[in-house]
């Protein structure tokens, strides 16, 4: 009998160490991807800024033109936006304290690591839109 509780109580301490490593592995692939993601808002802002400067300023630009690149501008600015939000928000499990049960972490991790992939596609999406604006416009660094 003293052999069961012995070991149904180092089952339950394994499963609950499996739980943590779990839950630092997700922190840890979400944190990369914030790091793949995170040095693009500055290119980010600087598109944006360029384009709504080059939409006032540019007599030569048709009302369309104008019209599609302040809607690229507007993308731009979202995604840098999605990602301050995101970062703002984020909670790290280690953070969380009693206040939530592993599985509650782990669920909240797994929604996390989903919205920053979002909004990676998203960053990558738009950059990669903005760059070639900026290169048909022949707007420099």
């Amino acid at each position: 009998m003293l052999y069961i509780r012995l070991f149904v109580l180092l089952l339950v301490l394994n499963l609950s160490s499996c739980q943590t490593n779990e839950a630092e592995v997700l922190h840890n692939e979400i944190i990369d991807i914030h790091d793949e993601v995170m040095p693009k808002t500055s290119k980010i802002a600087y598109l944006y800024i360029a384009f709504r400067k080059k939409v006032e300023t540019d007599s030569m630009m048709s009302q369309d033109q104008k019209m599609e690149l302040q809607k690229q501008a507007d993308d731009l600015e979202k995604a840098e936006d999605e990602m301050m939000v995101w970062m703002n928000d984020y909670i790290p499990p280690n953070k969380m304290g009693s206040t939530k049960n592993k599985k509650e972490i782990i669920d909240y991790l797994l929604e996390q690591k989903k919205i920053i992939s979002e909004i990676k596609v998203h960053t990558n999406t738009s950059l990669a839109l903005g760059e070639k604006w900026k290169e048909k416009l022949s707007i420099n660094n």
